[in-house]
């Protein structure tokens, strides 16, 4: 094994090579769009529209979904749940009354 000193010129251009490419990052980063916050009426109606466009097919799906195969298997597993319980011969047996002596 090699027990020499690192290279100081490679470490060198390393961080040369690093710190030019944080540079370069932060000059490709843009600034954000306002473009979509937008405030007038009809920038307002449009997020509307949209809105609307968006919402309106996740509740038919979420309600066709449920109709079609949520409702069914609940109300099949509900309806072929068997209500009958069996009974043994101890659970069957019913003791005599006391006898009521009338003289007593």
């Amino acid at each position: 094994m090699d027990s020499s000193p690192p290279n100081t010129t490679t470490a060198t251009s390393l961080s040369s090579i690093v710190s030019t490419y944080r540079a370069s990052i932060s000059a490709l980063t843009v600034a954000p769009n306002n473009a979509s916050s937008s405030t007038t009426w009809m920038g307002q109606a449009t997020q509307a529209v949209v809105a609307t466009a968006r919402l309106i097919p996740a509740v038919l799906l979420w309600i066709i979904t449920f109709t079609t195969i949520t409702l069914p298997t609940v109300l099949f597993t509900l309806f072929s749940t068997s209500l009958t319980f069996t009974m043994n011969a101890t659970t069957l047996y019913a003791s005599p009354a006391p006898s009521v002596d009338p003289r007593d």
